[in-house]
């Protein structure tokens, strides 16, 4: 199989993925179980979630983008730099086209932000969590652990308590923690 039908296969597995309702349930399940999200709010944003997950698709799809390109260049020999520019070239690209199209909306989900996030190894994958948790502050903070505990087994939120403090404070802006998500806007 070629790159390109790599990349789009692999594309396609993660956007599927990353919005998987019952995925995205026992997810909540283990975040309430932990202790990082109350039960009555898990409730609510379970009624919630099909609303969110409508709302922020095009967010989710650029999202899935980047985990897709996550596959791709994991098993390669030089997987860094291979998915930084990547990455990069997927936001500008995007933000491009959606410029040419007049889609000043969709233009800025490709912001300096996200483009400045996509060039950095790792942690670009999750790049598109900025714009999306403008939108939806609660669904980024259920992504970003959906995400991490499907790739590592442990949540975001076990990463950021083991984190260092330059780190922490970086996964912090990215993704605020749950009570600390309805200030962002």
């Amino acid at each position: 199989m070629g790159y390109r039908q790599r990349l789009e296969a692999a594309i396609e597995r993660a956007r599927g993925q990353i919005a998987d309702p019952e995925a995205l349930d026992r997810t909540l399940t283990r975040l309430v179980d932990d202790g990082h999200v109350p039960p009555a709010r898990a409730a609510a944003l379970r009624a919630e979630l099909p609303a969110h997950l409508e709302r922020s698709g095009y967010v989710l799809g650029h999202l899935g983008a980047h985990l897709g390109i996550a596959m791709v260049f994991a098993f390669d020999v030089i997987p860094l730099p291979l998915g930084t520019i990547s990455r990069v070239l997927w936001v500008a690209g995007n933000r491009g086209v959606e410029t040419l199209r007049g889609n000043r909306a969709r233009a800025r989900v490709h912001s300096i932000g996200v483009l400045a996030i996509a060039a950095i190894p790792l942690l670009g994958y999750a790049a598109y969590l900025l714009p999306l948790r403008r939108d939806s502050a609660e669904l980024s903070f259920l992504l970003a652990n959906h995400a991490w505990l499907a790739r590592t087994g442990r949540t975001y939120e076990q990463l950021v308590a083991g984190a260092r403090p330059g780190v922490r404070r970086l996964a912090r802006w990215l993704v605020p923690a749950y009570g600390a998500a309805d200030q962002v806007r």
